[in-house]
C-alpha cells in the first residue's frame, strides 16, 4: 500500500530530528520519497536566489547590481547533482549499499534545516540593527552544522559505512566531481574547438565559390 504525501513528509520531518533512525526507514523500509526530494532541491536553489537578493543589507555583501539568478540558481542544483553522482560513483567502487535515488534523499533532506535557517534570515535581516547581526549568524550556523551532520548520518546509514569511511567516501567525492568537471570542461572545450573548425572551413569554401 502506498503511503501519502503527509506520511512521506513526516519521515522528512523525524529525518531532521532523529536522522540515524528515519534515514535506516528511508533506505530499507523505503519510506523516503524521490520527487519530495527533487522539489526541496530545487526549493533550494530558488532560496538561493532570494537571499542573495532579499537578505537585509546589514549582513547582505553581495554586488546585486551583477546578480544572474539562473546562474545562482544552476550553480547550486548542479552542484549538488555533481555531488550525488560523484558519491554514486565512488561509493560504488567502495561497496557502498545506496544506490542513486537513496543518495539524493539523503542529500535533500539534508537541506531542510539549512533552508529553514536562510528563511529566517532572509526575514530577520530586514528587522534587525547590526548589533544584532550575530543572532542571525548563530542561527544560519547551526542549520548549517545540522545539515552536515545530517548529510553525514545519512551516508553513514545508507552505505552501511562506519564515521570514518564516509568522511574517506567524501573526500573522494570531492576528487570524483572535480575530475568530472575537468573532463566535461574538456569535453565541451573540443567540442567548441570542432565547431568553429567545421564553421572555418565552411566560410572559407563559400568565398571560393
Amino acid at each position: 500500500m502506498k503511503e501519502s504525501l503527509k506520511e512521506k513528509l513526516s519521515y522528512m520531518g523525524r529525518s531532521i530530528v532523529h536522522p540515524f533512525d528515519a534515514f535506516y526507514e528511508i533506505r530499507f523500509r523505503g519510506k523516503g520519497c524521490v520527487p519530495l526530494a527533487v522539489v526541496i532541491l530545487l526549493a533550494f536553489g530558488i532560496l538561493q536566489c532570494v537571499s542573495y537578493q532579499y537578505t537585509g543589507f546589514i549582513i547582505n555583501l553581495h554586488d546585486l547590481t551583477s546578480m544572474n539568478s539562473i546562474s545562482i540558481f544552476l550553480t547550486w542544483v548542479l552542484g549538488f547533482v555533481l555531488f550525488i553522482v560523484s558519491n554514486w560513483s565512488v561509493t560504488t567502487l567502495l561497496n557502498g549499499k545506496g544506490n542513486m535515488a537513496d543518495i539524493l534523499t539523503v542529500v535533500s533532506y539534508s537541506l531542510v534545516p539549512v533552508s529553514a535557517t536562510l528563511i529566517f534570515q532572509v526575514f530577520a535581516s530586514n528587522f534587525i540593527i547590526a548589533e544584532e547581526a550575530m543572532i542571525v549568524y548563530v542561527i544560519t550556523g547551526v542549520g548549517l552544522v545540522w545539515s552536515v551532520f545530517m548529510l553525514l548520518a545519512g551516508l553513514c546509514v545508507i552505505h552501511e559505512y562506519g564515521f570514518g569511511k564516509t568522511l574517506v567516501s567524501i573526500v573522494l567525492t570531492f576528487v570524483a566531481a572535480a575530475i568530472i568537471m575537468f573532463l566535461g570542461i574538456l569535453f565541451f572545450t573540443l567540442i567548441e574547438q570542432m565547431v568553429n573548425f567545421f564553421i572555418s572551413v565552411g566560410q572559407e569554401f563559400i568565398r571560393r565559390l
